[in-house]
């Protein structure tokens, strides 16, 4: 595999936010996400659960509630009062109404997607038109008092169910008055406290399923107004619901981070008359579930301990695949870290600041795997704050440390760098050419004279860097045949000659940075991109995909090398593919070209061309035991692949040097216990 210095760095402090609603598209397709800082994600189920878009949070932006309408269109709704629809070719919230009743506790779409119904804090129930550019006020339903918490349409839009706390009613929509109310405690024995009802579901048979903040789960037949069935899943509260698209099951989230599902099934074999089961508990979270989702193979689950779960639900599963595993997603998919090489420095990237490291040293040298004390220690240089309430999209510093830029939703910013002695200064770049905002991606040249800026429908922008500190802007670059997406990844030669440029629309566009002309199109594959990069002496292009692929471009040639054609025919090993964590890093060992580091969350790999790829019937990671072989033996066994799992989980990698590696390291538990304390829970034996 090779002898590396590792800088292995555990001081990047994030702590990623919970998740706080989900929604899943109707067709399946995708999954849009919300956390409690505002950020809104979007993950494609058929990119192998890739998160391929991000639109970063506003601290003056809280969301409750997603929905996707027609036309595949998503909105949101919070506390601020707004619904707001969220621009997902330009990664950023497009526009914003008033629901007009104070802060929103709840959104639900009808079953075509055409209508939204919000839950306000005044308790009245708005039914607003989903109309091309936006959304239209139709009409208010019968307002009660009570802030209504949780909604849910009648699939054959007839009537909306609201829960509030102590009771629900059923809202007749044709004539917006209240058919009926419910009181949900008045079963409840000595009932002292009041029951909130977090969320609820009408089914087309009628029944309300309500889930309660004294852990139950309650089916109602609303016409008579009688309880039918009731669960107690949890002795905390049931904080949300949600029902398969048949109507058989349903997934529960507790506060105690349980999950619950619970299904329809004969009373006796072969029977007619069904009843509600509980008959899978999941422990996945170890905080508040506040959100919960359905698909058509899946259990999907959101915890305040900011983990994305889906489980899958195997019965629905005909054949291992990638639907088969359980996956849990912690960190995003992209790099929230920034290197400078010759300068050893780190930037790290937070939600509303930037922190610059100066990593530590030694002199010292040793075995394999032997720690070595530090002559100097890592060094926090400094906090760059960002003004106002807007969040970070993405930021970079330059190769040799004296520029760093990031930018916001409606601004770009650049800072000189000067390190004098032991202290550091930041100097903000006056007169940044004004360009339209926001910068999806900022990577620089190799030489540090250049900075390229990632900008909406596919283009980017290129900026000359200038002594002692300001910048100039060269030229647009654009794809010939136009593009709605906004570019989410850059690649640089370190010659200075070529840059890839990955959108939306997971099309890969090479640029000649000597005349600023488009060069020529990667073939098109039908799978997101997650990592690439350019190899310093070939120029080839290493393309890294969300479904575990790895291909290789030739630029010069236009066309895929030898040995990714070799890839291609043969097929990349199963344990390999079979992998849920998509590579999010790319880079080369100057000393030898034959090798391609790259990583995802869980590993880290190098990978050597000149060895032979591994069938399925060879041990992917086979590095213990190839150490127990003699040399002859050892030798007969090698192959492309060297994995070492020592680093998790992984959220960043890259060479200083051609002896010196970095790797930053965020353990679960280290964030974990800056979150708020989980409801308390008796332990058998303590």
């Amino acid at each position: 595999m090779g002898e590396f210095e590792v800088h292995r760095v555990r001081f990047f402090g994030l702590v990623p936010a919970g998740v706080r609603c989900l929604a899943c598209h109707p067709r399946g397709s995708r999954l849009a996400l919300a956390r409690t800082d505002g950020a809104v994600e979007v993950y494609n189920f058929a990119a192998n659960y890739f998160q391929e878009k991000v639109i970063p949070g506003h601290e003056l932006r809280s969301v409750e509630s997603l929905c996707w309408t027609v036309g595949d269109r998503l909105f949101g709704a919070g506390l601020s009062g707004d619904i707001t629809e969220y621009d997902l070719s330009g990664l950023s919230a497009a526009r914003g109404v008033d629901g007009g009743g104070g802060p929103i506790w709840s959104m639900v779409a009808n079953s075509t997607g055409t209508q939204l119904a919000i839950g306000c804090e005044d308790g009245s129930v708005k039914i607003f038109q989903v109309v091309p550019g936006g959304i239209q006020f139709e009409r208010n339903l019968d307002r009660r008092k009570g802030r209504v918490l949780c909604l849910s349409w009648h699939p054959s839009d007839t009537h909306i169910v609201a829960g509030s706390i102590d009771f629900f009613r059923v809202i007749d929509v044709t004539s917006g008055q209240t058919v009926q109310r419910i009181m949900v405690n008045h079963h409840a024995e000595k009932a002292k406290r009041e029951c909130v009802v977090w969320a609820i579901s009408l089914l087309s048979s009628g029944t309300v399923v309500s889930a309660d903040s004294f852990g139950r789960v309650q089916f109602w037949d609303w016409e008579q107004g009688t309880l039918a069935e009731s669960h107690t899943v949890s002795t905390s509260a049931a904080l949300s619901l949600a029902v398969s698209e048949k109507e058989d099951s349903i997934i529960v989230g507790t506060s105690t981070g349980a999950t619950y599902q619970l299904q329809l099934l004969p009373v006796t074999l072969g029977g007619q008359e069904k009843r509600w089961v509980r008959t899978k508990p999941f422990q996945f979270h170890s905080h508040d579930v506040r959100a919960v989702a359905h698909s058509p193979t899946a259990l999907i689950s959101g915890g305040l301990d900011a983990q994305l779960v889906i489980r899958p639900l195997m019965e629905k599963i005909q054949k291992k695949s990638y639907d088969a595993a359980l996956r849990k997603f912690t960190f995003p998919h992209r790099r929230l870290v920034s290197c400078a090489r010759k300068a050893r420095l780190l930037l790290f990237q937070f939600s509303q600041y930037l922190e610059l490291w100066r990593l530590g040293s030694t002199e010292e040298t040793g075995k394999d795997g032997e720690v070595l004390s530090l002559c100097q220690m890592p060094e926090h240089l400094v906090q760059l704050k960002s003004k106002g309430p807007e969040h970070i999209y993405c930021s970079c510093v330059s190769p040799c440390g004296t520029w760093v830029g990031y930018s916001t939703a409606s601004r770009f910013h650049l800072y000189r760098v000067s390190c004098d002695g032991d202290g550091v200064s930041l100097r903000k770049v006056p007169k940044v050419p004004k360009l339209l905002p926001p910068a999806y991606q900022l990577q620089f040249s190799a030489d540090s004279d250049s900075l390229f800026v990632a900008s909406a429908r596919g283009s980017v922008h290129v900026f000359q860097l200038l002594e002692p500190g300001g910048c100039k802007h060269l030229h647009t670059l654009r794809p010939p045949s136009g593009c709605s997406e906004a570019v989410y990844l850059l690649a640089p030669s370190a010659d200075g000659h070529w840059l890839a440029a990955v959108s939306g629309d997971w099309a890969i566009h090479i640029y000649n940075l000597k005349c600023f002309k488009h060069h020529c199109t990667v073939p098109t594959y039908n799978c997101a991109v997650s990592a690439l990069a350019i190899h310093p002496s070939t120029n080839n292009l290493v393309i890294a995909y969300s479904d575990q692929q790895l291909l290789e471009f030739s630029i010069p040639e236009k066309q895929y090398t030898s040995w990714s054609r070799v890839v291609q025919s043969r097929g990349l090993h199963r344990a390999w593919l079979e992998r849920d964590s998509p590579i999010t890093h790319i880079t080369f060992n100057p000393k030898n070209p034959a090798h391609i580091l790259l990583h995802d969350t869980y590993l880290l790999c190098v990978l050597d061309k000149s060895l032979p790829l591994p069938d399925d019937s060879t041990l992917l990671m086979n590095q213990s035991t190839l150490k127990q072989l003699p040399e002859t033996a050892r030798k007969r066994q090698l192959h492309a692949f060297k994995i070492c799992k020592k680093f998790q989980p992984l959220l960043f990698m890259d060479l200083l040097d051609e002896n010196c590696l970095v790797v930053v390291e965020r353990p679960i538990m280290d964030f974990k216990t800056q979150l708020p304390l989980p409801v308390q829970q008796k332990k058998f034996g303590t």
